[in-house]
């Protein structure tokens, strides 16, 4: 198994919680050292089975995810991309992609599904429904 293989495993199971890759701007400061690399990925997931979904409206739940840790400047916004993961079942509801409240410690993401799936109270526990994340910002 190569390196970057047994590095994604790592990262799925949570042993690996943030990392840091440094981005070679095509940016020249006039020095020849170039830009300072200031960004960071970031990833991470709200956990199976842990995730701290709260109800909302009778017909849809929430979560706010909590990104502190990836330590990005607070006066930028990062770029933030999200799926909703599962057991089984996500593939009928909208919002797992959705971001809302963005702020450079985190955000929120509303699920709801359609009636004629019935209610998604009766799925996001028993499917193990989460959050996973990434997260590209500025740390300098």
């Amino acid at each position: 198994m190569n390196c970057i293989k047994v590095f994604l495993l790592a990262l799925s199971f949570g042993v690996i919680k943030c990392i840091d890759i440094k981005v070679a701007a095509p940016y020249e400061s006039g020095d020849g050292k170039g830009a300072e690399p200031c960004l960071r990925l970031c990833v991470g997931t709200t956990g199976k089975g842990s995730t701290p979904w709260k109800l909302y409206a009778g017909i849809g739940i929430y979560v706010d995810v909590d990104m502190r840790k990836c330590e990005f400047r607070s006066d930028l916004t990062p770029v933030v991309t999200t799926v909703l993961a599962g057991e089984g079942s996500h593939w009928v509801t909208t919002g797992g992609s959705e971001i809302y409240f963005l702020k450079s410690t985190g955000f929120r993401n509303y699920i709801h599904m359609t009636k004629e799936f019935g209610n998604v109270s009766s799925y996001y526990k028993q499917a193990l429904w989460r959050i996973d994340w990434q997260a590209v910002g500025y740390i300098c």
